[in-house]
């Protein structure tokens, strides 16, 4: 259809009146319409819907935007775009209807002459579609996140920082409180198996639990055990043929993947310098190896235990426990003397001389008996009550704890490896475990606690 030029049409106050009144009531009808108007117009009132999102206006005047913008309020009947507000292919701003000068600008208007028909417009098309700007916006919330972490992949290096004072604490001022927090309950009438897995055996800033095929997806340096394999991109095949394939640090064969953070001399030599996960990402100083890793599951609660399935997936702690308001937080932290095994606490422990760091890491042990992973890796496994016992619904299975003890470097020179803006707080402890066992090792795990034995390196 060939353009039709701009005019003006001045109706009399009499006819503005009604126009208004008709308007007031019966406008919002027509306005999604009138809203996705043609844009190709030569007057500029193509910016009418799009300048209502994104609140920028294209007019040199105003008056190209489906009124005259002279402050008269005699644009009312103007036609509001030059290709028709309404979409009908008919000019209807003689008759005050549909267009987007007339109908969508006296929306938000309430009958109020002399006003700026541009600026009505403008909120009359917001006014009569609310619903549909929502929708857009929370689109376009969606797009900025997905813009802004391309843009920036590895966000809150700005924020990083160094562990604070107030995050030490000397172990004899820790109270003897038997904290053992989540999932330390286990029962003496019951056994365990632990496997014996090494202390490190490699290292990187992946998570491919947590954040499946990207590089440096943790943002803080892991030490695994088991599996030799582990990066960004492993999965359940690739790991499993590890397995069988004799790729892990295990003694026994177990091709499972346990990893957690490291921890740090701050006063020590970076290894990566310059590098993701390393100073890039606030995390300094020479890594630690642990002086021993214990991996011992154990017996829980009045029940017999479940033996785990393969390649259930799991995570305790949370490395973002600031950022989510200390959900999920299980840290736990004492010294290997003597009389500090009911001293525990979340803040890094000065520990005494020829004492141990001991970091406790406890997972939980009820499962929901049907899935293996969930999306955040908790909604199908849980911790039992303070009895150690599981819900009616749920299977009670192997307890999972690690140990680890460091050779402590002298005063608060220290600190676990963290996302750059949790500055190393010590609530941000965690780990993630990945059982690829053999089934029948792990019926064997199973009988063993029932049976009250203390078993270990079970046969794969």
């Amino acid at each position: 259809m060939p353009r039709r030029g701009r005019h003006r049409t001045t109706l009399p106050k009499r006819l503005l009146a009604i126009v208004a009144a008709l308007l007031i009531t019966g406008g919002v009808v027509t306005v999604a319409g009138s809203a996705f108007a043609d844009s190709d117009s030569e007057s500029g009132s193509d910016s009418g819907f799009l300048s209502s999102l994104t609140g920028s206006s294209d007019e040199e005047s105003g008056d190209d935007s489906g009124a005259s913008g002279d402050g008269d309020g005699d644009g009312s009947g103007q036609e509001g775009s030059d290709d028709d507000g309404s979409g009908s292919g008919d000019d209807q701003g003689d008759q005050g209807q549909g267009d987007e000068g007339d109908q969508d600008g006296d929306q938000g208007q309430d009958g109020q002459d002399g006003q700026d028909q541009g600026d009505q417009q403008r909120r009359g098309e917001n006014n009569g579609m609310n619903e549909d700007v929502g929708e857009i916006d929370a689109d376009n919330e969606g797009a900025q996140v997905e813009a802004a972490e391309a843009a920036d992949p590895f966000p809150g290096r700005d924020e990083a920082a160094n562990a604070d004072a107030g995050d030490y604490v000397d172990i004899n001022d820790v109270e003897v409180n038997n904290n053992i927090g989540e999932g330390g309950v286990f029962n003496d009438a019951q056994g365990s198996y632990r496997v014996d897995c090494g202390v490190s055996d490699h290292n990187n800033s992946d998570n491919y639990m947590a954040a499946p095929g990207k590089r440096n997806g943790a943002q803080h340096v892991h030490d695994y055990v088991g599996n030799q394999t582990t990066d960004a991109n492993s999965d359940d095949d690739p790991l499993q043929e590890a397995a069988d394939a004799g790729q892990t640090s295990c003694v026994n064969g177990d091709g499972s993947a346990f990893f957690w953070p490291v921890l740090r001399d701050i006063n020590g030599q970076s290894p990566d310098e310059g590098e993701d996960g390393g100073s890039l990402d606030g995390n300094v100083g020479s890594i630690l190896k642990p002086a021993s890793a214990d991996l011992t599951f154990h017996g829980h609660g009045d029940r017999e235990i479940t033996a785990m399935p393969s390649h259930l997936m799991m995570i305790m702690g949370n490395a973002k426990q600031g950022a989510q308001d200390g959900k999920n937080v299980n840290a736990k932290y004492t010294c290997s003397g003597q009389g500090n095994e009911n001293r525990i606490t979340e803040q890094y422990p000065i520990c005494g001389p020829g004492e141990q760091l001991t970091r406790i890491l406890d997972y939980p042990s009820c499962w929901d008996g049907e899935n293996l992973e969930s999306k955040d890796f908790r909604s199908h496994i849980f911790f039992p009550d303070a009895q150690g016992n599981c819900e009616e619904d749920q299977e009670p299975i192997p307890a999972l704890r690690i140990t680890l003890k460091y050779d402590q470097p002298e005063g608060r020179t220290f600190q676990i490896d963290s996302f750059p803006n949790e500055q190393h707080d010590p609530r941000t402890d965690h780990s993630d475990f990945h059982n690829i066992a053999s089934q029948a090792s792990n019926d064997a795990g199973a009988e063993c606690i029932n049976n009250n034995e203390d078993c270990a390196n079970l046969t794969q």
